[in-house]
């Protein structure tokens, strides 16, 4: 991939970065001061209910040629085990369950391995040849991150009130 193409991805990363923290530090996280911890979690898990976007990889015509088609089966594999276990957490913080944190923490490891997994292989190595696909990696992408950012700074923040709810029967 041409130098040229590096920078503007980087650049549009990172300028669709800058907008979505200012959007959630202006207008989202205001709000969500005002709700229940639970609710606050059910709210940014909702992004990540388009986490299926990674099986693309595998569809002809979709990145290009040159794709590595290890990380094409990264995506393709924990994208759906991300997007499963992103719903599972939220049914289980609208039923205020006992299993909230624990799916929490386990979704946000999941996120650690899938990211690991992904520039494993090089830290640019997965934008190489990415054809149509571009605008996951430079639109998705960095939303998701705000929003993994947030539910992990929301775990630390309020992980007294999730875990007494642990020790209380499910409902």
């Amino acid at each position: 991939m041409p130098t040229e193409h590096i920078i503007v991805f980087w650049t549009q990363f990172c300028a669709c970065l800058l907008a979505v923290s200012c959007l959630v530090r202006w207008y989202l996280l205001p709000v969500l001061d005002t709700l229940h911890p639970f609710k606050q979690l059910e709210l940014l898990m909702l992004p990540f209910l388009i986490r299926f976007v990674g099986t693309s990889t595998l569809v002809e015509g979709v990145v290009g040629p040159e794709y590595s088609p290890q990380i094409a089966r990264v995506a393709s594999t924990m994208d759906p085990m991300n997007f499963a276990l992103a719903l599972t957490a939220l049914v289980m913080l609208r039923a205020r369950s006992r299993w909230s944190f624990p799916v929490l923490v386990l979704f946000l490891l999941q996120v650690v391995v899938f990211h690991a997994l992904m520039v494993w292989p090089g830290p640019t190595a997965w934008i190489h040849d990415l054809g149509a696909h571009w605008y996951v990696g430079t639109i998705v992408v960095p939303i998701l991150t705000v929003f993994q950012v947030l539910v992990f700074l929301r775990l630390i923040k309020h992980h007294r009130v999730l875990r007494l709810r642990e020790a209380a029967p499910s409902t």
